[in-house]
């Protein structure tokens, strides 16, 4: 298993702007880790491991949001990327980190099992009991699944990268085009990640997401210079 002892936590802001005006609603927060010698360390190999040791990914997953909406921009939504999985063993500690901000989204991701949809399930009713916003996340990637039941328990469909590869395929382009009219129907927001081109950005302009993100903006993206190490005190779980 990778050593989590010293690596150092820090984090990444992306924008979700308006595809027409280009205006900032908010931004996603995203962990960064690096080694002991300062080289970066993909966060989908840290949390791949954390994976079959629970009550560790419970506590960096807590330590990566109270980081996360310490450091988050002031102006604008905070978005948070959050597995069920991580709140099995605290979730009352993580519901009270959320609460800390007003305006901030969980984002919960969408899995490949059915039961990671009845356990995401769990966690949406208890962040909604708890009134925070709830994002589904990469809604239409080849390795998800699509849960009606999720969908229409969250306030936010985000729409994966995946849509922009299938945009010339009729049946992809009508079935995206259901999806963003049955969340404008009944309240929710949608957005589409991956823009990396103008062309990406035209389709989503007339798909009609409401906001959108990726790396044609990463002129705006902010990087967080300050860290945390995790220590073996911060890696401490409590028992709920």
């Amino acid at each position: 298993m990778l050593d989590l002892t010293g690596l150092r936590l820090t984090a990444e802001y992306q924008p979700l702007l308006n595809p027409h005006t280009k205006e900032i609603f908010g931004y996603e927060a995203l962990s960064r880790f690096y080694n002991l010698d300062g080289l970066a360390i993909a966060p989908n190999i840290v949390f791949e491991e954390l994976h079959s040791h629970q009550k560790l990914l419970t506590s960096v997953e807590i330590a990566a949001k109270s980081f996360q909406i310490t450091h988050a921009p002031l102006e604008g939504k905070l978005f948070v990327n959050i597995d069920p999985h991580a709140i099995e063993f605290n979730s009352e500690k993580m519901l009270a980190l959320l609460q800390e901000r007003q305006d901030l989204y969980v984002e919960i991701i969408e899995n490949t099992c059915i039961n990671d949809a009845h356990l995401a399930a769990s966690f949406i009713e208890q962040l909604v009991h708890s009134k925070i916003p709830v994002g589904l996340d990469d809604i239409g990637a080849p390795h998800s699944m699509l849960s009606v039941d999720l969908m229409s328990k969250v306030s936010c469909l985000k729409f994966d990268k995946y849509w922009l590869k299938t945009a010339q395929q009729p049946e992809y382009l009508h079935l995206i085009s259901a999806l963003i009219s049955f969340a404008r129907k009944t309240n929710k927001l949608t957005v589409l990640e991956g823009i990396e081109t103008e062309e990406h950005l035209l389709f989503a302009q007339d798909v009609g997401v409401d906001l959108v993100q990726g790396f044609l903006f990463k002129p705006k993206f902010i990087q967080v210079q300050e860290s945390v190490t995790l220590s073996p005190e911060l890696l401490v779980v409590d028992n709920p």
